[in-house]
């Protein structure tokens, strides 16, 4: 069972008896002079005496507060923006160091954090998991770049699964540019009883399914509590554990870890009125009755026991009302230290001074702040303009591309029809002898599947049981029953016999081969920010005996199954990947005696983002990559790569991510058996009989990779670099092995 669940049957069992929706009901016009017990209001009295130390004010707080009026101070909101700082993003990576999740956690001293156990449940959790802080908007509304620090679990580590919280030491500067974590200051966990009281307005920070930071203020009433627990209407979303709950003078009262489930007949309800389902329903599809948060006075009580001398957490300990209620001076109230993310810089207005979104380097000023990049454009017959190369290997041959895309440019549309045989009985696919004919132990095989992968392919309606190969001119894939996605797509290129070809108007076709159900058709692809990303590029299959069979060949990647959602942004800027080929086949071999087999398709993880505005899809994001040839000296070779956008669809959410760059360093070269690692598919060649692993062929397993020890601060991406990764910031960067 995952853990949060574990954590609703808690929250179910302790409210078990108690009629919470009810109670909400009737708490709703109620103040906490009528629900509040005498206790309470004794409590709340001594409370707010110790923390503002005058009488008078104290008497005049504590009227209004049990009258339930809502009226505020105005500076409320400065000391609701000081508070936010130290709310931050839970990265939860596991220990490839791959996102699985997110939550929110808070600074409570210097260097410590705070957040829910089933959020950061071991020393192993914490290993590759970081905290991000100012994933938010500026006061302009404008996106700020966040910036992210590891956390440091050596230098403390303490876990209660029965509270249900998690402290662990953050390292004191961020992993990329110069951030001090000092910057956010802290929100004080006091001991004390007093800070709120049932019927009181509580407020509570978050990240919402690991998006932007966001406040709810009202319509959050403290409705009752246990020695552990608070039960309050707060609206939170998956992703909202570990955030930090607050009473109306923002002393933090609870830390946020479940709710209470809706029920019909002892069975969990959705939001869609349903029952529940954990084999495909979320934390998010869940209706909840009410929020329950584990009350800070149990948790300093906890900590104090386990750990009462660790010098980390003495500012806990000695937290009181009075010199915790101004928090750090050191917490500015509305400025930031972090940048602007790309393409969401606020409106200049003649009172607003703009912030630089770039510190000035050594390098610039050397060169007078000028940077010199050559690269080689391919410029389309729609005008579309893609960069095809980078680096010294561009400037030598820049002219040349120039004037074949200018003379590609000029190539009207054919004007003929593309033939097109719907029964598909002329379709040989992907041939495993393609490099080298009448060599078996050149063949490349299509990749095998386990027997769990197996079982979720989509079978061929018409054809024997258990087949699952969709076969097309020159390439073969299959189909992922759930995600309705290649699992890969195999391709046979051939460099020898390819045409200057304007690319025709592309006609999407579904494949009657399969049920319409297991394709993603063009309904998924229209008012959002997805493009058509083919997997077998069209590009590629530009070849045959004549013109006519190359448009065949190339027309016929226009399928859905060979398409797979990509965000815009991403899948025209592809530069590096899309030139892994280019390169191979133009500065490595003879352009005239070039094949080779490209297979390629998305890594489908459970962590995946779900694009949750109808239509709704789980979409990947990254990619991989195997492509064989052989040398002119006759040998066979294979290399792989992953391209991801992971860390800018994390970093920026996929509604900013068309602003956002991205960069070469999101393509990796990695070994063979990485990418088996990833997608469960197992790479082969050689006879039938004798088939040997592609690993073997791989000029990658030979040489170690080191990581780089220089990344540019926009490049939080390369900054946790998987072991054996190589980031290619060119096509130079590649490792191929001796092709002459």
């Amino acid at each position: 069972m995952q853990l949060w669940l574990e954590q609703i049957e808690k929250a179910r069992e302790r409210s078990e008896g108690i009629d919470l929706r009810s109670l909400a009901d009737y708490a709703r016009d109620k103040t906490p002079r009528e629900l509040s017990t005498p206790k309470q209001l004794d409590d709340r009295r001594s409370f707010l005496r110790e923390s503002l130390g005058d009488d008078e004010k104290s008497a005049v707080a504590y009227e209004r507060i049990i009258s339930g009026s809502e009226i505020q101070d105005v500076n409320y909101l400065a000391r609701g923006a000081r508070a936010a700082k130290a709310v931050s993003r839970i990265l939860i990576r596991d220990t490839a160091g791959r996102l699985v999740a997110y939550g929110t956690g808070f600074l409570i001293a210097p260097n410590v954090l705070i957040t829910n156990n089933h959020v950061l449940p071991s020393i192993e959790s914490c290993r590759r998991s970081e905290a991000q802080f100012e994933f938010e908007l500026d006061i302009d509304g404008a996106a700020l770049n966040p910036t992210t620090y590891s956390l440091q679990a050596q230098e403390l580590f303490f876990t209660s699964k029965d509270l249900d919280f998690t402290v662990v030491a953050v390292a004191s500067s961020s992993t990329v540019g110069d951030g001090q974590l000092e910057h956010y200051g802290f929100l004080p966990l006091v001991g004390a009883t007093g800070k709120a009281s049932d019927g009181e307005w509580l407020t509570i920070i978050q990240h919402p399914n690991g998006d932007r930071k966001q406040v709810c203020v009202r319509e959050n009433k403290l409705l009752k509590r246990t020695d552990d627990v608070l039960w309050y209407s707060t609206d939170t979303l998956g992703g909202s554990s570990g955030s930090p709950v607050f009473s109306n003078d923002w002393y933090v009262v609870a830390l946020h870890h479940s709710g209470v489930p809706d029920e019909r007949d002892g069975r969990t309800q959705t939001i869609s009125g349903r029952d529940y389902d954990p084999a495909k329903d979320g934390e998010q599809d869940i209706k909840w009755i009410a929020n329950e948060g584990i009350r800070v006075s149990r948790i300093v009580e906890t900590l104090h026991a386990a750990l009462p001398a660790h010098s980390l957490l003495q500012p806990v300990f000695g937290a009181t009302p009075e010199n915790s209620r101004l928090m750090l001076p050191s917490v500015d109230l509305l400025q930031s230290t972090a940048t602007h993310a790309a393409g969401s810089l606020p409106l200049p207005g003649p009172l607003i001074q703009q912030t630089p979104t770039r510190k000035t380097t050594m390098n610039d000023m050397q060169s007078g702040g000028r940077r010199t990049l050559t690269v080689t454009l391919g410029i389309e017959s729609d005008g579309s303009v893609s960069v095809l190369r980078s680096g010294p290997a561009a400037r030598e041959s820049q002219s040349v591309f120039e004037e074949a895309a200018r003379a590609k440019a000029k190539k009207p549309a054919p004007a003929i029809d593309v033939p097109f045989n719907a029964k598909y009985d002329d379709r040989k696919g992907f041939e495993a002898g393609f490099l080298a004919p009448g060599k078996p132990e050149m063949s490349v095989h299509l990749p095998l599947l386990g027997k769990a992968l197996a079982k979720e392919t989509v079978e061929l309606v018409d054809g024997p049981a258990g087949e699952n190969v969709l076969n097309y001119h020159g390439y073969s894939l299959v189909m992922h029953k759930a995600r309705r996605l290649a699992l890969y797509s195999a391709a046979n290129v051939d460099f020898s016999g390819r045409f200057e070809l304007a690319r025709p108007a592309d006609v999407w076709r579904q494949d009657p081969r399969i049920p319409a159900s297991a394709q993603l058709t063009n309904f998924y692809y229209e008012n959002n920010q997805f493009d058509r990303g083919h997997l077998t590029r069209r590009e590629d299959m530009e070849y045959g005996a004549t013109r006519l069979a190359a448009l065949t060949t190339a027309a016929d990647t226009c399928h859905w199954s060979n398409c797979t959602p990509q965000h815009s942004k991403f899948n025209q800027n592809k530069e590096l990947w899309q030139g892994i080929e280019r390169h191979i086949f133009e500065d490595a071999i003879k352009l005239d005696k070039f094949r080779a087999q490209v297979i390629t398709g998305p890594i489908l993880e459970e962590s995946d983002p779900v694009w949750d505005k109808y239509p709704k899809i789980q979409y990947p994001v990254r990619f991989w990559k195997v492509v064989a040839a052989i040398t002119a000296s006759g040998k066979l070779f294979a290399t792989a790569y992953i391209l991801d956008q992971s860390g800018v669809i994390e970093e920026f959410g996929i509604e900013a991510a068309r602003e956002i760059p991205f960069d070469a360093y999101k393509t990796f070269q990695v070994q063979i058996n990485e990418v088996e690692r990833l997608t469960g598919l197992s790479f082969t060649g050689g006879p039938v009989r004798r088939v040997f692993s592609l690993s073997t062929v791989d000029p990658l397993a030979k040489k170690p990779v080191r990581k780089p020890t220089r990344v540019r601060a926009q490049e939080s991406a390369l900054v946790d670099v998987p072991d054996g990764w190589l980031p290619l910031d060119s096509l130079e960067s590649m490792v191929l092995p001796d092709l002459e």
